[in-house]
């Protein structure tokens, strides 16, 4: 399955997520884990490396 391109920021998600669960269920476990596990990892890397203050970023999340 390909990754199809949507019209609107909530089809590319839907998208994605039906693309996700494809590959999941065709794929061992050691595969798309290690995937995740890639993407966890450089999502903890980032924001360690941020340089912006938790108190800030919390005062930015809260926002509309």
């Amino acid at each position: 399955m390909r990754l199809k391109p949507g019209k609107t920021n909530k089809e590319d998600r839907i998208n994605f997520v039906d693309y996700w669960a494809d590959f999941v269920k065709k794929n061992p476990d050691k595969v798309w884990s290690k995937q995740q596990n890639i993407l966890i990892n450089s999502q903890i890397k980032n924001a360690r490396n941020s340089k912006i203050s938790t108190k800030f970023y919390l005062e930015i999340k809260r926002k509309p």
